[in-house]
């Protein structure tokens, strides 16, 4: 070995900013040159100033890491942990300040009462309104595990007709699907259904395609762990999902797999995992049926599963500021 590799290096780092002593290192370096050599290339780093700002780096990372736990701890006694809140739509004041400020997730049981998509959105109704319309839809996703970043790749164009069929005689799968990423509420054919939506004025802005999504596909269908940069409100329009909730301060995700939005966490095989920390992790579930509207706050980690042929739609126009695109840690190098 002529030269030290980064990853040695690194390696060397971890351990002494971890108190490890430099002759514990040396002896364990040794296996990979004479002990004489990695003494020096331990004192070498070791005596870096380099080391000294790694050091206030991983300090100010502990720091941070202490703020998380603490909201972890506390979270830790609610009174049913993996259990999200159901309740009538409060008033602006108290929305505003025991969920948008506590960001802290809720189902409004009540959101959408009145809403004619609750009496008209079916897979009928979009066959028989939009049938000839072509339409972008994902399909093949059952062959790609990271079909849901990859949804470019998987997007392909059909009449709704055909797309309504085959998700009437698909039985539960992942593999076709019309996610929000097809942007389908900003084509103006389906403007239109922007008037069977009424959301509670005194939480919203006026409704516009920009500010909705719309998804639509048969049992079965998957949208992977991950987060968003707005805060959301979910409203279940037919059909039921299951929606699996991580508060941010869950920060061992980010100590998985994962890229960009994504995380590579099976939730199936928490309980099996080596990590103490992924056992401990938090996990709330909701079901939320027709009519329940699930507010999912920014950077909180959800997986949504379709129990029966489902159409969603999701509101973004709060009457506070919604953008959070800089909060993207999964981006960050190490």
């Amino acid at each position: 070995m002529r030269e030290l590799s980064l990853d040695h290096r690194s390696w060397i780092v971890e351990n002494l900013l971890a108190g490890v002593a430099e002759a514990t290192i040396a002896k364990r370096l040794a296996s990979h040159m004479p002990i004489a050599r990695a003494r020096r290339e331990v004192r070498a780093v070791a005596t870096s100033p380099l080391l000294a700002v790694c050091d206030r780096l991983a300090a100010r990372a502990r720091q941070l890491e202490l703020v998380a736990a603490l909201g972890r701890r506390h979270a830790s006694q609610e009174p049913d942990r993996h259990a999200v809140e159901r309740r009538p739509t409060p008033s602006a004041d108290e929305f505003f300040r025991h969920y948008w400020a506590a960001h802290r997730p809720v189902i409004l049981t009540d959101a959408t009462k009145g809403w004619p998509a609750l009496r008209t959105w079916t897979p009928a109704y979009f066959k028989k309104r939009f049938g000839t319309e072509l339409i972008s839809v994902t399909v093949d996703r059952e062959s790609d595990p990271y079909y849901d970043a990859n949804f470019k790749t998987h997007s392909r164009r059909m009449r709704m007709s055909q797309f309504i069929d085959r998700v009437l005689a698909a039985g539960a799968t992942n593999d076709i699907y019309m996610v929000s990423n097809n942007h389908t509420m900003k084509r103006p054919t389906f403007r239109a259904l922007l008037d069977d939506l009424r959301p509670p004025e005194h939480l919203f802005e006026p409704i516009t395609p920009d500010a909705t999504s719309l998804w639509i596909g048969p049992a079965g269908t998957v949208t992977p762990l991950h987060h968003d940069t707005t805060n959301i409100l979910f409203c279940q329009i037919h059909g039921r999902k299951r929606v699996e909730l991580i508060s941010p301060q869950e920060t061992v995700l980010f100590a998985e797999p994962h890229y960009g939005f994504y995380s590579e966490v099976s939730l199936e095989h928490i309980d099996a995992s080596s990590s103490p920390a992924l056992q401990q992790m938090v996990v709330k579930t909701a079901i939320v049926g027709p009519g329940d509207a699930l507010f999912i706050p920014a950077g909180w980690w959800h997986r949504v599963t379709s129990l029966d042929v489902s159409i969603s739609l999701s509101l973004l126009a709060f009457r506070r500021p919604n953008d959070f695109d800089w909060y993207r840690p999964g981006n960050l190098t190490r």
